[in-house]
């Protein structure tokens, strides 16, 4: 197997370190900035190289143990082997990066919001099929590796993995925890629903559908949302669009009307089952694909001033929906909720484009430790 040998200067976007081999960039998973390392080739263009770490020549002092013995084979953590102060650092400079690289804002600068513990923090998780019981994906590949135990899952979930397949025959199962360490399973009918309490109110949530998986930062986002939007007026509405079971409706401040949008039917009956258990006049929730629902229930419901809220997929916005965003003058403000920040800084772009709107706030929410992936949420008032 080919090999070559670099000195690491930067890590990259998915946590790879960087590096230069006569003149090409190389992203070794596995280095960290100040080692220099030997590393297998595994992928070779006439621009970049791609590989995996056999060698340190000399360590990093930011260099920790992994905690978890499927590290390096499993693909979900990238970090495990970082200090998690840095890992925080470099998470924020790699979100700077690219926001002015993509988004076209050449003095950005940011701030990020760690995680109340960079393990044990996740209250929801997917596994796959594996010959014997469940698990997650191999690094780079779609084969299935069985697990006993996650060191970034809640203590709850661990304790059930080591018997999660007895019984189950669903290729996908998910697990998620309530507040109260109870954990529901999407493969049992009688586990469709179930309510959850955040900030003193009681949802209704399912373990087929998406949700937040950091319960803390989850709420750190929401309470940030509700600093930005402030007090609300008399004659305003909030559109909240993918919104999921409603958890950024029912958390936000009040407004006349509050009406979300999704495409998951188990979600939006979430969303009304929480309506049904608090009594909410001011709410109304709407199935079916946003780009195609918004401009109709917008206008069916818009007031004096409105306010939206998007939370797309990690794909981020469709050029259609981005048309018809700059295009209306009756929205007020919007903010976006990210868990990509490459799909963000191009919709940045793409939305900001001829200031029609311009990008007020932005912030990066560490929803996923020991992972490259960040949250982000950022404001879009009206350009001057």
């Amino acid at each position: 197997m080919k090999t070559y040998k670099t000195k690491i200067y930067d890590l990259s976007f998915g946590g790879a370190g960087v590096g230069k081999v006569d003149g090409k960039v190389c992203f070794v998973r596995g280095a960290l900035p100040e080692e220099e390392v030997v590393f297998n080739v595994e992928k070779e263009t006439s621009s970049y190289i791609k590989g995996l770490v056999i060698e340190l020549l000399n360590t990093s002092s930011d260099r920790i143990e992994p905690k978890c013995k499927y590290y390096n084979v499993c693909g979900g953590c990238q970090y495990q082997h970082l200090t998690y102060e840095k890992e925080i650092f470099y998470k924020k400079l790699q979100v700077e990066d690219l926001v002015r690289r993509f988004g076209g804002i050449n003095d950005f600068k940011t701030e990020i919001i760690a995680s109340k513990d960079p393990y044990e923090y996740r209250s929801s998780i997917t596994l796959h099929k594996a010959d014997k019981g469940y698990g997650f994906c191999r690094y780079n590949s779609n084969e299935i590796i069985g697990i006993d135990q996650c060191s970034i899952a809640s203590k709850s979930i661990n304790k059930l993995l080591p018997i999660a397949g007895e019984g189950a025959q669903k290729d996908r199962l998910t697990l998620k925890e309530d507040c109260s360490g109870r954990v529901w399973r999407s493969d049992r009918k009688e586990d469709k629903f179930f309510t959850d309490t955040y900030a003193d109110k009681d949802m209704v949530f399912s373990p087929r559908i998406f949700s937040q998986c950091n319960r803390y930062i989850a709420l750190k986002i929401a309470e940030e949302l509700k600093g930005w939007i402030q007090e609300t007026d008399n004659d305003s509405a909030f559109f909240d669009m993918y919104c999921g079971a409603g958890f950024f409706s029912f958390l936000l401040p009040d407004f006349v009307l509050k009406v979300g949008m999704d495409y998951e039917g188990i979600a939006i009956d979430c969303a009304k089952k929480t309506l049904k258990n608090v009594g909410f006049k001011n709410h109304r929730f709407y199935k079916g694909d946003v780009d195609r629902l918004f401009k109709s229930v917008f206008n069916r419901n818009k007031k004096a001033k409105n306010i939206l809220l998007l939370d797309p997929p990690r794909k981020g916005l469709s050029k259609n929906l981005i048309k018809i965003l700059t295009a209306m003058n009756d929205i007020d403000a919007f903010y976006y909720v990210s868990c990509d920040p490459s799909t963000l800084a191009r919709d940045i772009k793409l939305l900001c484009s001829g200031s029609c709107w311009q990008l007020e706030r932005f912030k990066v929410f560490d929803m996923f430790p020991r992972t490259y992936h960040v949250e982000c949420l950022a404001e879009f008032k009206r350009g001057e």
